[in-house]
């Protein structure tokens, strides 16, 4: 999961510009993991959900208190995970119409 703040994002807050990051960050993610299985005899696997939009978040417990966000966007995106196929980044149909204009390309899948 990952998060911004449009209000308090700091200096960059286009959020195509992070959403983008994060796709770049999910591959480089994928290309990492294949090292550490190539030089540790491994065979870890990912597979990823992206998607974008409003959520909350918040601190959650007394005696050991944890940060989360809910929502609907974060509902879609952990399903993308679990549904996708693995060693692939799933990415709902809104976010890819605005990765496209940046010059990523996908491929459509049908479960």
């Amino acid at each position: 999961s990952s998060g911004i703040n449009a209000e308090y994002g700091g200096a960059d807050t286009d959020l195509d510009a992070y959403l983008c990051t994060l796709c770049d960050f999910a591959f480089a993610m994928q290309d990492c993991i294949k090292k550490i299985n190539k030089h540790s005899f491994n065979n870890f696997q990912l597979r990823m959900g992206i998607n974008h939009g409003s959520l909350v978040a918040g601190v959650i417990g007394a005696t050991k208190p944890q940060y989360d966000i809910w929502g609907n966007t974060v509902n879609v995106a952990s399903r993308m995970e679990s549904t996708g196929k693995i060693g692939k980044v799933q990415i709902t149909e809104d976010s890819s119409q605005k990765l496209e204009r940046y010059g990523f390309r996908f491929e459509e899948t049908h479960f």
